[in-house]
């Protein structure tokens, strides 16, 4: 059982999110979808555009 903030599979982070995006989230969410996971999915997805920018911006060669 875990007693903290983190376990052997996820840790739990703290963030305080402007009124205004909690609404537009609550808007766009799919049913059933929890914002735990539309958090986690927006954030690999901000990584993943976050990495892409990077290699664009590395000079090649």
């Amino acid at each position: 059982m875990a007693t903290g903030s983190r376990n052997n599979k996820s840790q739990q982070i703290v963030s305080r999110v402007p009124l205004e995006v909690i609404a537009e989230l609550e808007k766009v969410k799919e049913p059933g979808e929890s914002t735990a996971g539309f958090v986690v999915t927006s954030i690999k997805g901000e990584i993943k555009r976050r990495q892409r920018q990077k290699k664009q911006e590395t000079p090649k060669g």
